[in-house]
């Protein structure tokens, strides 16, 4: 057989297996094959044409997504001599590490400050004008924060130049700012993704203790969010649609007043008949009660006060109104939300609390500060603790918790 023949006779080989193959998928073919090195034909060979079996494909029919929010940092005089070196530079970082894993852990997180962090005038101030150096707010985003909330009576403390700087600063720091506004071109709410889930959040302040008389109406307008009833309930009817939930930042209330106020309840329900989902307090120095709700079959959340995450605010030996157990506390907010990818719904899942105690400290005659969380009675934080400062987490832990409503309820 010349070589032509035996190109030949291969080719109707391989035409007539690929065509005898595609009507079965499962029985077995005895074809020849053709030795490279010789005319004639060799032994027949059992050839298996099975095609392998594919699992099918189980596409995901909900998708989850977690939220932390904590309350008011307020750099005071001494707050912001602690994180100074011998070198002159300031860092904050190791104050939020017992809390940083609670951060990092969350897909979405969020903090509140209060006050003025700018560059370019280092005349580092507390109360009552704030000026914190910009290392404040590096320490917030190694300590894992996606969001400041900078929609408080203290962002004009340096007037309009501090608000833009301040904001500057966050988002050089990779992390959105919310509350004030550069111009009119941007958003007055935020749309963050999360897992599929899109998150929509608002802020307003009650006021800028009167340093808002000295802008304009218009620069008013541009750059803060004041609470105003028919402002806000505009404001969250039109960002409903666009999201699957919405969060609202709320700086109101009383400060000092350990439970909410009838101003605070009337403005959650409209806060809540508008279409939002969450609404978390800020403002009061101290914690303030927080509710689940059930409206129209959905179940919604509000807190009126986290209380003070960081400030100097502690009474020591000698408590008075303004600096005692109440003002050293604070809580943290976590949300599980969940969303059924079929019908589009989002609900909330879950709601946790964790207590958190501003542990201040001397070192080297320089008062820290550490944010100390408890989560429950039996951390191991009480490990490292000594009898004084147990005994001060243990009676915060069950103030704090005897206000919160869990959900699902703790059994």
């Amino acid at each position: 057989m010349t070589r032509t023949n035996k190109i030949g006779l291969f080719s109707c080989i391989i035409i007539f297996l690929m065509f005898f193959s595609a009507c079965t998928t499962s029985e077995k073919l005895t074809v020849f094959e053709v030795s490279p090195t010789s005319s004639s034909l060799i032994s027949p060979t059992s050839i298996a044409t099975a095609v392998p079996t594919q699992e099918p494909v189980v596409l995901p029919t909900k998708t989850t997504a977690s939220i932390l929010s904590a309350g008011d940092v307020i750099m005071h005089d001494a707050l912001i001599r602690s994180g100074k070196g011998e070198n002159g530079l300031y860092n904050y970082n190791s104050i939020f590490t017992r809390v940083k894993p609670y951060i990092e852990e969350a897909d979405y997180s969020i903090i509140s400050f209060e006050g003025a962090c700018m560059e370019t005038d280092d005349n580092y101030t507390g109360y009552p004008l704030f000026n914190a150096p910009p290392d404040i707010i590096s320490a917030f985003s190694h300590a894992g924060f996606d969001m400041v909330n900078n929609g408080n009576n203290h962002c004009l403390d340096r007037g309009l130049a501090g608000l833009l700087e301040t904001r500057s600063i966050i988002k050089q720091k990779n992390m959105q700012v919310i509350g004030t506004f550069n111009d009119f071109t941007e958003p007055r709410h935020k749309i963050q993704d999360l897992n599929g889930i899109k998150v929509g959040i608002l802020s307003y302040t009650y006021g800028c203790n009167m340093n808002e008389n000295r802008l304009t109406e218009e620069e008013r307008n541009k750059h803060l969010s004041l609470i105003d009833k028919d402002k806000i309930q505009n404001e969250i009817e039109v960002l409903s649609p666009l999201v699957d939930l919405v969060v609202v930042l709320m700086h109101w209330g009383t400060e000092y007043r350990l439970d909410q106020s009838k101003e605070q309840m009337e403005l959650a329900d409209l806060i809540f008949q508008s279409g939002a989902d969450i609404i978390l307090g800020s403002h009061p120095h101290v914690v303030e009660p927080s509710e689940i709700r059930q409206i129209d079959g959905e179940t919604k959340y509000v807190i009126y006060s986290m209380g003070n995450f960081l400030s100097n605010q502690i009474g020591g030996e000698n408590p008075n109104a303004r600096n005692n157990d109440f003002t050293q506390e604070g809580v943290m907010v976590s949300f599980e939300i969940e969303k059924d990818l079929i019908s589009e719904k989002t609900r909330i899942i879950s709601v946790k609390h964790i207590p958190t105690w501003i542990h201040r400290f001397t070192e080297d005659n320089i008062y820290k500060y550490s944010i100390v969380p408890i989560p429950s009675l039996d951390d191991e934080v009480f490990n490292e603790a000594d009898a004084k400062l147990a005994e001060k987490l243990i009676s915060s832990y069950n103030r704090t918790m005897e206000k919160m409503q869990e959900y699902p309820a703790s059994q």
